[in-house]
């Protein structure tokens, strides 16, 4: 599964852009799936070597759909706050991970 895309959401952030920086030293950057709701702050420098920048929000369906696609392994960073229900509920319902 050399062409297999692995996701990581959010990829921004303490966790997730540790676990991009990470992923990246390991496999190519074109096979990775940065998913944020701010692109900006992705790395250029990662940008340039593949890697793939989507824009998502958990209240935006359709953004979800979007950014799963084509995806076989996604890394779902969990949050410590109060709306993990509804971020956990957002992406069962919306059958984007099935």
């Amino acid at each position: 599964m050399t062409d297999s895309k692995i996701a990581i959401f959010p990829a921004t952030g303490g966790l997730g852009g540790s676990t991009l920086t990470h992923l990246s030293s390991l496999i190519p950057a074109s096979r990775i799936v940065a998913i944020v709701r701010h692109p900006s702050k992705i790395s250029q420098q990662l940008v340039s070597q593949g890697l793939t920048v989507r824009q998502a929000d958990y209240d935006d369906e359709d953004s979800l759909t979007t950014a799963f696609k084509d995806v076989t392994t996604l890394n779902l960073i969990s949050y410590i706050t109060y709306v993990h229900e509804h971020r956990t509920k957002v992406c069962v319902l919306s059958s984007v991970l099935r």
